[in-house]
């Protein structure tokens, strides 16, 4: 997914383009050098230096750390398919590690004991079974078609839902026609994906700049949203977020122009800036902007609104990004070993804590960050249960009682089972891809 990304850090990444590849060339050996391609902002601070000394103390080498950064899963394809970039290590999403197995620009992982370092140890294993190969697994993507085994090319980073985020203050909700409400947080809870269908929302929310993250809320309200007139209670969350048939397609495509037309327009990045400071009073958003939105962002900006989070009853997306090798890599090990050290449980909630998605290593470390950082004891406090996350078997605690005032902000970092259940996995489009492409150009103009 998108991260947050600013204009400083725009200018930054540009400069970093032009700059990286000439270093590269110089005299450094290229097997002291891993290079990885990432999302901008996506790192807790000084995690790469500390890869450096991790790497030396494993295997008694130097490597020096070079990140450039994407802001679009397609731009870094580009980068692998086209230019043959020999980048170490790369963190698409989900559907585009799919694309890339698919298409052969993807190395397996190596098995890191054969490297034969003493008391390296892999914690690579270390993974929730929502995000590796138990039953419970959502994100299947990662399928080695030889073998019939999963998780052979990638480990999940970070993952999370989509939904709406909404000012609570709004008055929005006061001329709607579905209804009326007591507040905007009844009004978004009653409605979902409608809210964005709504003529009394005109002007009043935004859009991701973004075909397949507009596609989300557009083709769930279609298809399972009671007050779309195409509403079809047969078809399920996946099948909806997955269409690409031609009659259903279209009656999407209608849907979104109207959503399209409603919207006060289309963001990258600068909605959770805009609802903070009234522009604007919900947005499409990923839960990990969401729930940065309705914490540090607003001591950063020095503004503050009461924000809420809601993953729509009718269903969402979850989403994922991976950390994997692509083809043209030069440096593998050190590439192997950048994925184990992200595993590792202290760093793995350093940078959770940081870009405020949730990493997918299910330790004890993690809980015991959620505890100290969530964890109340009013009488009022609501429980719950991460058991579908970190197991029933995992020898530690795994309810959390969580205050009502912080209760949205904590379930956009871990969705409750419920909310796991109403959601599913939005996959490449395959040889449709060009026709969605076509759908987005149809509906923004773009």
């Amino acid at each position: 997914m998108k991260k947050r990304i600013t204009i400083v850090a725009m200018v930054l990444v540009l400069a970093l383009a032009l700059v990286l590849p000439v270093v590269l060339t110089g005299c450094q050996d290229r097997s002291e050098v891993l290079k990885v391609y990432t999302w901008s902002e996506y790192l807790g601070e000084n995690v790469e230096e500390e890869f450096e000394e991790y790497y030396t103390s494993v295997t008694g080498k130097k490597v020096t750390v070079k990140i450039e950064y994407f802001d679009e899963n397609e731009m870094m394809y580009t980068q692998i398919k086209t230019s043959k970039a020999d980048y170490d290590v790369i963190c698409p999403s989900d559907y585009m590690i799919e694309k890339m197995i698919n298409e052969d620009l993807l190395i397996k992982l190596d098995d890191i004991s054969s490297y034969g370092y003493e008391g390296l140890e892999d914690y690579r294993d270390g993974m929730s079974d929502l995000v590796m190969s138990g039953e419970n697994n959502l994100f299947k993507y990662d399928y080695d078609k030889e073998t019939g085994e999963y998780n052979t090319y990638s480990r999940t980073y970070m993952w999370g839902t989509m939904g709406v985020l909404y000012a609570k203050d709004s008055t929005a909700y006061k001329n709607t026609q579905y209804g009326t409400y007591s507040s905007m947080q009844e009004y978004v809870e009653a409605n979902g994906w409608s809210v964005f269908s709504d003529p009394a929302m005109k002007d009043v929310f935004k859009l991701k700049n973004s075909m397949r993250d507009t596609y989300v809320s557009a083709s769930v309200y279609t298809l399972l949203n009671e007050k779309s007139k195409y509403y079809d209670p047969s078809v399920n969350v996946s099948a909806a977020l997955n269409a690409t048939d031609s009659a259903t397609v279209a009656k999407i495509e209608e849907m979104m122009s109207a959503q399209y037309n409603l919207s006060k327009g289309l963001e990258n990045d600068e909605g959770k800036e805009e609802i903070i400071s009234g522009d604007i009073d919900m947005v499409l958003q990923w839960a990990g902007d969401a729930l940065y939105a309705m914490t540090s962002l607003q001591e950063e900006l020095d503004v503050y609104r009461d924000l809420g989070y809601f993953v729509p009853e009718e269903g969402s997306n979850i989403f994922s990004d991976g950390w994997c090798i692509p083809k043209y890599a030069k440096n593998i090990k050190a590439a192997n070993l950048w994925i184990n050290f992200m595993c590792r449980p202290d760093i793995a909630v350093r940078n959770m804590d940081y870009i405020c998605y949730t990493s997918g290593v299910a330790s004890e470390e993690a809980f015991d960050y959620l505890v100290e950082n969530w964890e109340s004891d009013a009488a009022d406090a609501i429980e719950v249960d991460l058991s579908y996350f970190f197991g029933n078997d995992c020898g530690f605690e795994t309810t959390i009682m969580i205050a009502p005032a912080d209760y949205e902000a904590f379930t956009a970092l871990f969705p409750t089972q419920q909310v796991i259940d109403r959601c599913a996995v939005m996959l490449d489009f395959g040889d449709a891809t060009n026709d969605m492409n076509r759908l987005w150009r149809d509906v923004t103009g773009q």
